[in-house]
């Protein structure tokens, strides 16, 4: 049995029995093992940062887990939660979109999510640089071929990242919006940012990469310019550390699942539900950039295809189907992914 599988059933097992003590008698039943065996598997992961407490008669209880993420940790948190992902960690990388472009390249099967505390070379929209701290944030890409026609794809990006919007909310009672067209918001400032990348073969969409940058962790007042101005985290929104290996198996398994219902049923009258919950600018006067224009408006919602509706003061609705929005003329909430 390879370790991490041991170390995953481990975890699980510790997962289901809380906040009861588990039997080293039970662990090692489990894993096939001696109770030495278990114990040394006890040790091994204490060095990884694991808090084990043992009571004599009783057996262990998890006390505490490492503040990193930790792969037979979100795989046994995924199987707590009924979840299937197939997911690679990285410590550090130069970008997960990449890593996920380069392994569909190798033939990969899909769906694939490819997962890193820390990136080199983040890519961001129209070719900028995704910030990426090393300080316990998560950096998600997904990788899917939905051989569907290229239209059924324009809304992607924001169905998925209202999934993601929902699941913080549900889950950690946070405010997160999504701010048209692809960046994540808590209380006006930027937490989080999405990209999708394709290829496209005749009339069928072969790859489809999605990616997520989420602020878990960090300390965004600290960090240098306007991104301490402009950004926040879930840390700091919540005002508490958010434990990011349970965080990361629910975001897997929300990626999984969005992608899923978008390519089996998805609904425009869900979509239109969803966004009039999580838009963060609805109302608002913004200015909408595309290209070298600029046009200046309310800012009314999306259209059923994923298109910024746009009030000009001439009383016109403009569509924007792709572009940059900023609040008022000149201030930009965040930059993209």
């Amino acid at each position: 049995m390879p370790i991490n599988d041991a170390d995953t059933i481990v975890l699980e097992s510790f997962l289901k029995s809380a906040p009861e003590f588990l039997s080293g008698a039970r662990l090692a039943e489990r894993l096939g093992v001696s109770r030495v065996a278990v114990h040394a598997r006890l040790d091994n992961l204490r060095d990884l940062g694991f808090n084990f407490e043992a009571v004599k008669r009783r057996g262990y209880r998890m006390a505490g887990e490492p503040p990193e993420m930790h792969a037979p940790l979100i795989r046994a948190y995924l199987r707590k939660q009924r979840s299937d992902a197939n997911f690679v960690l990285f410590p550090e990388i130069d970008s997960t979109n990449t890593e996920a472009e380069r392994q569909l390249a190798a033939g990969r099967q899909t769906p694939f999510a490819i997962l890193a505390s820390h990136q080199t070379c983040g890519r961001g929209r129209q070719g900028r640089v995704w910030h990426s701290p090393e300080e316990g944030n998560c950096y998600i890409t997904f990788a899917f071929r939905p051989r569907l026609p290229p239209d059924k794809m324009q809304a992607f990006t924001l169905w998925m990242g209202l999934q993601i919007c929902h699941y913080l909310k549900e889950s950690y009672d946070l405010p997160i919006m999504v701010k048209w067209p692809n960046d994540l918001v808590l209380n006006g400032k930027k937490a989080g940012g999405m990209l999708t990348e394709a290829r496209i073969d005749a009339d069928f969409t072969r790859d489809l990469i999605f990616g997520l940058g989420l602020n878990v962790n960090c300390r965004c007042r600290e960090w240098a310019g306007e991104l301490a101005a402009t950004s926040t985290s879930l840390a700091d929104e919540s005002g508490e550390q958010i434990a990011i290996n349970p965080l990361a198996a629910g975001l897997l398994g929300e990626g999984i699942d969005g992608y899923t219902q978008f390519c089996r049923n998805f609904n425009k009258t869900d979509l239109l539900t969803l966004w009039d919950r999580y838009d963060a600018i609805r109302g608002m006067t913004v200015t909408a950039r595309r290209d070298r224009e600029s046009t200046t408006g309310i800012a009314e919602g999306i259209d059923p295809d994923g298109s910024l509706r746009l009030r000009e003061p001439d009383g016109r609705t403009t569509l924007f189907r792709s572009g940059e929005v900023s609040l008022g003329s000149s201030e930009v909430l965040g930059t993209s992914r």
